[in-house]
Formats: structure tokens, sequence, C-alpha cells
């Protein structure tokens, strides 16, 4: 292989950039830097040369502010969370939301009232540990079940016959009778 240097292109090449780095240094030796328009830059232009009495602006200081003493905002303490009111409702104000939520959500009037016997024994304010209401429904999987609804998911709810009923409706119609593994084999 032949050393790039002794090659007739590198020659010509070298001609070429040799005048090109002549110019260019030129252009940086002879170019004057600009001065910023800062006020010391323009106080030193204005001040006469070689005086000694010239000096610079005097410099601000920056000026700081004491620290505001915080001041206590009292915490609220949480309020406790309401417990069920009764509900008195009748077997036959029971037996028409059952109807009707039995026909919204095309679902069996029979699963429907079936289920809420064997949760609660058609008492809507049934605890039993975390599950309450009608249909014995925890906090969460109320929650979760009244969101999909588009419905209010405050918890209490479920001890509101009506909205227990719906919501049970809506579950078993979206997802069968899971939600209850010992009273779905009453069905």
């Amino acid at each position: 292989m032949k050393h790039i240097s002794n090659h007739p292109i590198s020659f010509f090449i070298g001609l070429c950039i040799a005048p090109c780095m002549l110019i260019f240094l030129h252009q940086i030796i002879n170019t004057k830097v600009d001065k910023q328009n800062t006020p010391a830059v323009l106080a030193l232009e204005a001040a006469p040369q070689n005086s000694p009495s010239s000096t610079l602006p005097p410099t601000p200081t920056e000026t700081i502010a004491p620290t505001p003493k915080p001041t206590r905002i009292p915490t609220k303490k949480p309020s406790p969370t309401p417990s069920p009111t009764p509900v008195k409702i009748t077997q036959a104000e029971l037996e028409n939301l059952f109807e009707k939520a039995a026909s919204h959500y095309s679902i069996e009037k029979q699963k429907l009232r079936t289920l809420a016997y064997c949760e609660s024994r058609f008492n809507p304010t049934a605890t039993n540990g975390i599950y309450g209401g009608l249909y014995q429904f925890s906090s969460s999987t109320w929650k979760s079940t009244r969101i999909a609804m588009n419905q209010d998911p405050n918890p209490n709810l479920r001890f509101n016959p009506e909205a227990a009923i719906n919501t049970a409706a809506f579950k078993i119609s979206t997802s069968g009778l899971s939600a209850w593994p010992y009273c779905s084999k009453q069905n």
C-alpha cells in the first residue's frame, strides 16, 4: 500500500488547503473581540483612561428577608364512619325491588331473592365481620362494583336495600354468582 502523501491528489489537496488555512489564521489574529454592553464595560469606556480615581459602580447587595414564622393549623379530627341507620322495609317493597332489578339487569328474580335470604335473611343492616347489607358485600367489592356501574361507591350504601339489590343484580349479570360461593349453591 502506498503512503498517501506520495499520491498526486494529496499534493493537490495540500496546495488548496494551505492558502485557506492562512486566510483563516489571518482573520482570527486581526478580529477584534466585541465588547458586551454591560454596565461595568460601559463605565470603563466612559471613565478617562489612566485615571487613578476611576472606580466601578457599586455592586448591588442582596437583601435577605426574614424567615416567616410558621402558623399552626389545627389538624381536623377524622369524622367517625356513620353506622348504618336501620331501614324499615316491608317484604312487598323488597319483592318490588327484586322485580325491578331483575328486569333491568336481565336476571332471574328468584336468584336475587334466594341470595338475599341466604346472606342476610332479608336484613338490610346485617353485618358479619367486614361484610354488610342484604348481600354481605365487603367494602372493597362494593366500591369496585359500584365504580363499574358508574354509581356512588360509598360502602355505607351496602345497607340501603335498593342500592344493594341493584348492585347485586349488576354483579350477577356481569360475573355470575361467584362472589357468593356458599349461597350460590342454594340457587
